[in-house]
Formats: C-alpha cells, structure tokens, sequence
C-alpha cells in the first residue's frame, strides 16, 4: 500500500460516510498521468538521472493537485465574468473530492462586497454545509467581490478561503410578444383560457427566487380559534361598526383563506382567494395586496401577509409571477397574466404594523427579480411602461382609448420607492441607492409624458400620444387609476394639489359613496341615481378607493384623508346595515352593493383598515415603536389588544361632551413605547408597562361670527 493510501485510510474515520466513498486516491506511477502530463522520454539520459527528474516532477504534480483538491473551488460566476442579469447573481462553489489534505468543514461563510478587501460587506452569512449555492440580489453595472470561507468548530479557516469577483449586467428591454419569452417556462398544471397556451422548455422548481421551498402551514385556523388574539376596537354608540369589522374578520378565515388540498399542489402556505370562482377557484396578486392593508392588522394572530409566499413560490426563473392561481397555487393564465408589481407596496405596509425585519429579508430577492422582469418585458424603447388596463379596470371606457397608461410607470415607481426603503432596513444601501435614482428617473418620465396641463390632471396617452381625457370636445375620459403618481410620490405639490381639487369636484370624482372608477362626467359613467356604475364605468371599488387614500396621505393631505375615509367607512356600513353582506364594490350614487356577495377580500378595507386608522385616528409605527393618536370623535373610542412588535397595548379615550373637552384617555401596555397625541394640542408620552392615565386638550371652542 502507497503512502498516500496509508494515510488517507488512516485519517477517513474523521470523515462523514457519505465523503469516505468519494476519497480521493493520488498517482503514485506515472502511467496513470495522461500522456500530456508525463515529463519526455529520457532516451539517451542515464537511468538513474531519468527516475530522478521523474520523481521529482511526479512529487511537485502530487503537491499541486493536493493544493488544489484541499480548496474550495468557485464553479459559476467565473473570477471576473460579466453576468447577463443585471439584479441579481447567482453563486455556485463546490467541495474539493475528499482526501486527506481537505478536512471536513461544518459549513461556510459567504461575504460578497463592493471593496475588494470585503470591507463593509453587503451579503454575510454563515452557510451550512451541504449548501453550495446562494442567490442575491445586485445593483446593476457594478463589480462584487466574494470570498468563501471554510467553517469548523473552532472558528474559520481563512487560509484556505476562495476569492472571486463578478459584474452585474445592464438592464434590457426587451419588446417581443413571444409568450414563450416573456413567460418563459409555465409551471405543469396550470391552466389556460382567452390566450394560446405556452409550451415550456423544462419544469422549473418552486421558489427559484424564495427560501421558502414547501408548505410549512398546519390547516387554516378558523376565525373562533384566533378571534381572542385580534386587536378589539371601541367605538360606543356603533355596535353596526363593531359587527362589521367581526364580520370581516369572520368571513376572511371562513370564506378567503384555506389550505390547499390537493396532493401535488403547489403552494408553499395558506391560500387567499375563493375556492368557487371560476371553474378552478381563483387567487389574484392584486386583490392580495389590497386584503393586506388591513389584515395586516391580524398578523398578531395568523400571518395573513404568507399569502404572498405563494406568489413567490411560483416566481419563474426569468422573475414572472402569474397573476393568477387556482385553489391549489396552480398557475391561471387568462389574457393578460400580469398584475401590477405591487409586493414592495404592501410587504412595507405590513412592515410598519409588525416591526417584521427578518420578514423583509425574505422577500427583498423576489421582489427585486421582478422588477427586473417588469424592466425587461414591460418597458418600451422609450423607457415608459405599458398595461392593456384589463388587469386594472375590465371594462372601463378608458381601455379602448388608451396605449400608454400613467398607471404603468407608476406602479414600477411605487416599487422603486418601496425597494429602496426596504434596501435601507436590511443593510443593502447599494441597491437602495439604485432604487433611489429608479425612483426619480421614473418620476421624471410621468411629468414629462402624463401630465395634462390643459385640464389640471394626470392622464393616459393614446397612440398618437394626446391625452384622452378629452379627445373629442366635450367627451371626457377620466378614471382612478390616474391618481397613481400621487402614491408613488413622485407627483410635485403643486400638481398633488390639483389633483385633489379634481377629487373634490363633485362634478367629477367627489360623489355620495367615496371614489368612483370613472369621474361622473365622463363618458361612459353608468352611475347616477338609477345606476350602479357597473363594472368599472363609476363603481366605488375597495382597491380604488383606497389607493386614492392612501394617495392622499402620501401627499401630506390629511385632512381630505380623513373625510374621504370617513364617508367610505359610514357608506359601506350604512349598505351592510341593509344587506347584511359586503359585496364587490359599491354604487357611487345610492346606497347599494354590487357583485358577489361575501367579498372580504378587499372588502374589509372600510371596516377596519378605515374604522382603526380614520374613525379611531391610529396610526402605528411598530419600527420606531411609536403609536400616534389624532382624536377627533367624542364617543369612547379606542383600541385593545393590539401587538405593537412585542409589546401589548390598549388605549381609550373616555366620553366627551363635545370636540372641545379635555380627552381622558387611558394607557395599558405590558412594555414601553412612545405615544404621539393629538387633538386641541399635541403631547408626546413616553408609556413605561403598567396603566397610566392622560389628560389633553379638546379643541378650541368656535364662535358665532
């Protein structure tokens, strides 16, 4: 037996079964070199010349390939290649074949950087050892530096670590209208209707883009095992509003949110959708972003925002999500298969209620690999983004009007805003400053293109480039999704201005129930005292009607906030008080429901998202552990049993006679916070765990001119 087989035999007891089968054996003749290898023929060299230089060359080969099987060895990017994506990498090294130089590693630690020498890395983590790949996601045209390290016990092995370098590509866009480009690779099983089905190249596995790979969920819980563990609202004198927001609740666990039950389905958590719409059940990744905004509020008792996972685990390779699933995460293409890119938004959203930092390092990468998507497939040659406004609007008027929607590139700024702030929270300022400067690019774009000075608003173009808010004279266009830059703040004060006051006009937008889909003054609206505006032609929608709200407060429009909040809130309460359900939209003159009935769904964005933050007046900041209180109602009114991050608060305001009495309000929380209070004054309390008890001025009394 060689040396080299001696010692590798002696030393395989400290290596795992699985690598004892693998030990690497080193040549100890030349014949086993392949011939390019082998030093030449000594022909008229003596003998014991020869075997000695052959000695020695065979002796420094051994040494070489012991040094090279001893390292770990990058396999994909190669050191300095230049990648094709230009968000995201993905990394690859691998083991050396076992054998006595290499002892086994516990795991390794990944670091990738911007600074050659690693300083103020973006990426580090420790890995374990049967992971031999890492994804992440990258700032375009810029160089990294990754280094891996080999882990033990006791520590590090930096001797032994590998140092490599890539560069991001540069975004793309891409015009085709190859389905089998853009959609590239449809997962088995899904279904298809109104469009060609897509052939696909090869099965994809679920979540290329999320850690989450399978369902980790037990069964849905039902509302009665998680009802004690949701926030409670006081709002005395209104039990019609507390029985709205239990029915909400009520109906989402019972009617919205189930496992899945096939045996091969594809979802990776609980689903959000109705199990009876449509031949399969359906799921929508818009309508999840907007049943968000207020259970969000119950994530202290069952994560409703996992509903997103699913979303993610269907992410293609090239970065699409599917905008639709059936009942069991199988995908549904129908038309047009793309919903707005909304994740940011609302994972956000959510972020500010929970205080969920580990949550938002989840889905960073995903949402980052769709943006890239959206950057590629749904931009065109001059840098705008388009929709066919199906997705947005089915049957709206302004569908057949438009070719280049302000809604578009407004969505993709809304997640360049969102991704940036996300950037800043998990340590990645390098994208963060890329989203910065997406984020104004973007802004830049709708001024210059959607803005229609002649008539105050922002507006969509059709293909020769005119507004169509009023193609013919007299016959306007105008319709809610223009009110989208104001969300995605990039819409200057002066214009957010006008387009409040054109949300004001009861001539327009300004009618009985909240927001219509189309202004009452536009052609096609089919509201009005003997219509209901259906489907999109002036129907008040929860998703409309709340983007426009949450427009307003992006814009530092409380005020019109709270009052369009407000009537909402007291018009969907008034149509549940008579029909004892909330359906899919409302009339925006009478009040009466429409649609399907059971819709919560987005439904319940009135009577809790509105009766928590507009009605009760909290807002709640979980990161900066901050609650703040704007009073403005004398009944007794507040909120129990609220989580804020670890922390368990109740706050309520006692009766008042009237606006202009002092409020009496009264502080429990098992840990400390800071709460913001205003009504006739502001006042900042630092709350320690315990009940304390507050006094603040009403607000000052009016008098008769």
């Amino acid at each position: 037996m060689s040396a080299q087989t001696l010692r590798a035999t002696s030393d395989n007891h400290r290596l795992p079964a699985t690598k004892r089968a693998v030990m690497l054996q080193l040549p100890t003749k030349a014949s086993t070199k392949p011939s390019s290898l082998l030093p030449p023929k000594p022909s008229r060299m003596p003998a014991p010349i020869s075997m000695v230089r052959s000695g020695v060359f065979l002796l420094l080969l051994s040494l070489q390939l012991v040094a090279e099987a001893q390292n770990i060895k990058i396999v994909a990017p190669s050191d300095g290649a230049t990648l094709d994506s230009p968000l995201t990498a993905s990394l690859r090294w691998t083991y050396p074949a076992i054998n006595p130089a290499f002892h086994p590693t516990a795991g390794v630690r990944l670091e990738v950087s911007q600074h050659e020498d690693l300083s103020h890395p973006v990426i580090s983590l420790d890995l374990p050892e049967n992971q031999t790949a890492y994804r992440l996601a990258a700032a375009p045209q810029t160089k990294y530096f990754w280094r891996v390290t080999p882990l033990e016990s006791t520590g590090p092995r930096p001797n032994d670590a590998i140092l490599a370098k890539f560069i991001t590509g540069t975004p793309q866009i891409n015009t085709t209208d190859d389905d089998r480009i853009r959609y590239k690779n449809p997962r088995r099983g899904a279904h298809w209707t109104e469009m060609r089905p897509v052939e696909f190249d090869e099965d994809e596995p679920l979540s290329p883009w999320f850690d989450r790979k399978a369902m980790l969920d037990g069964g849905m819980p039902t509302y009665d095992q998680i009802k004690d563990r949701l926030p409670v609202p006081i709002f005395d004198g209104h039990p019609d509003a507390i029985e709205a927001y239990n029915y909400c609740w009520r109906t989402l666990l019972s009617v919205w949110m189930f496992a899945p039950d096939a045996p091969d389905h594809e979802a990776v958590a609980n689903i959000c959708g109705i199990k009876a719409w449509g031949v399969w059940g359906s799921t929508m990744v818009f309508d999840t972003a907007f049943i968000n905004h207020f259970a969000r509020y119950g994530n202290q008792a069952y994560p409703f925002v996992t509903a997103f996972d699913n979303c993610y685990a269907r992410q293609h390779e090239n970065g699409f999500i599917c905008r639709e699933t059936d009942k069991n995460n199988r995908e549904v293409y129908s038309g047009f298969p793309v919903n707005p890119p909304l994740f940011a938004w609302a994972e956000w959203e959510s972020y500010r209620i929970t205080g969920n930092k580990e949550r938002l390092k989840l889905v960073f990468l995903p949402i980052v690999k769709q943006y890239q998507w959206f950057m590629t497939f749904q931009r065109r040659a001059n840098g705008l983004y388009w929709t066919n406004g199906l997705q947005e609007a089915d049957d709206s008027p302004r569908n057949r009007l438009m070719h280049s929607a302000v809604s578009a590139t407004s969505y993709q700024a809304l997640a360049a805003l969102h991704l940036a702030k996300i950037a800043r929270v998990i340590g990645r300022d390098d994208l963060a400053e890329f989203f910065d400067t997406e984020h104004r690019t973007l802004g830049k774009l709708v001024n210059d293109h959607y803005w229609d000075e002649a008539h105050g608003i922002y507006n969509d173009l059709d293909a020769n480039d005119h507004f169509i808010t009023e193609l013919e004279p007299g016959s306007l266009c105008k319709h809610v999704h223009m009110f989208w830059p104001l969300l995605a703040g990039i819409a200057p004060p002066d214009r957010a201005d006008r387009m409040v006051k054109e949300l004001n006009n009861p001539a327009s937008f300004n009618r009985r129930n909240g927001v219509p889909s189309l202004s009452a003054d536009s052609a096609g609206y089919t509201g009005g005292a003997n219509g209901t505006g259906q489907y999109w032609c002036g129907a008040v929608w929860p998703s409309g009607e709340l983007m426009v709200q949450e427009s307003l407060r992006a814009t530092g429009h409380d005020q019109a906030w709270r009052h369009l909040a407000e009537k909402y809130f007291n018009a969907e309460l008034e149509v549940f008080n008579k029909e004892h359900t909330i359906k899919e939209n409302l009339s925006p003159d009478t009040p009466v429901g429409a649609g399907m009935a059971e819709f919560v769904g987005w439904g319940g964005v009135a009577p809790v998202a509105n009766l928590i933050e507009a009605v009760i007046g909290l807002n709640i900041d979980a990161p900066n552990n901050t609650i703040t209180w704007h009073i403005t109602h004398t009944e007794r009114h507040g909120l129990k049993n609220f989580q804020l991050g670890t922390t368990k608060v109740d706050l309520t305001c006692d009766k008042r006679t009237s606006a202009s009495d002092p409020c009496q309000i009264t502080i429990n929380s098992t840990g400390d916070f800071t709460l913001k209070l205003i009504a006739g004054e502001t006042k900042e309390v630092k709350v320690t765990a315990g009940e304390q008890q507050i006094a603040l001025a009403g607000e000052p009394k009016t008098t008769s001119p």
